[in-house]
């Protein structure tokens, strides 16, 4: 019985550890670590598309949480690690099957024009700026699946096109249009501005 009680602590510290909260840009040292007490869930059982994950959840604070890996994996992503920071890359799966909507040149073209005018801020100078200005950061982590914000004890889904991971500086930009939820326009004209062209996958300053 002891023997088995280190082998199932052992494994939960591994798993949180995967299950590790993310937070904006550098703010990752404004919080201390913390010691928690989680309770490991063999009898939920998850599934991606009918295929059961090979991986048990826990919950904490009535929330239920997966190995991060693992979940990436199931939805033909990956895990890459910068330091402390963790980037989620997800790409969609290739189905010949599935019949795409077509499209004239013009469209497309409207539409990755629209996508690559959305104006972007650098998470780590955000998160410098507010601590500075003693104003609230908001927080970012995976919650069932899903990459949400929590800023005045409200939570939002980070859309498509609403954050930007770039290699180049291993740093995450947030969309303005996604900032004002948090900040005024006028706080936010104080900050650096970036564009995106998600084609070359590449950030443009301004």
């Amino acid at each position: 019985m002891k023997n088995k009680l280190k082998s199932v602590s052992k494994y939960t510290s591994v798993f949180l550890a995967g299950a590790i909260f993310a937070t904006a840009g550098s703010a990752y040292g404004a919080e201390a670590i913390k010691t928690i007490k989680a309770k490991l869930r063999p009898d939920i059982k998850v599934s991606v598309n009918g295929k059961p994950l090979d991986a048990s959840a826990i919950t904490y604070n009535n929330t239920t949480y997966l190995p991060l890996r693992k979940a990436a994996e199931a939805v033909n992503g990956k895990i890459e690690l910068n330091g402390s920071n963790i980037n989620i890359v997800t790409e969609a799966p290739n189905n010949s099957s599935t019949t795409q909507p077509t499209n004239t040149g013009n469209q497309n073209n409207s539409q990755s024009n629209t996508q690559n005018d959305i104006i972007f801020i650098d998470s780590v100078e955000l998160s410098l700026q507010v601590t500075k200005d003693e104003v609230e950061l908001f927080h970012t982590r995976v919650k069932d699946g899903i990459i949400v914000a929590s800023f005045n004890e409200k939570e939002y889904t980070i859309e498509k096109y609403d954050s930007f991971y770039y290699k180049e500086t291993g740093r995450t930009y947030y969309s303005k249009k996604f900032l004002l939820q948090f900040y005024t326009e006028a706080y936010l004209s104080k900050f650096t501005r970036y564009t995106v062209n998600f084609e070359k996958n590449n950030l443009i300053k301004h």
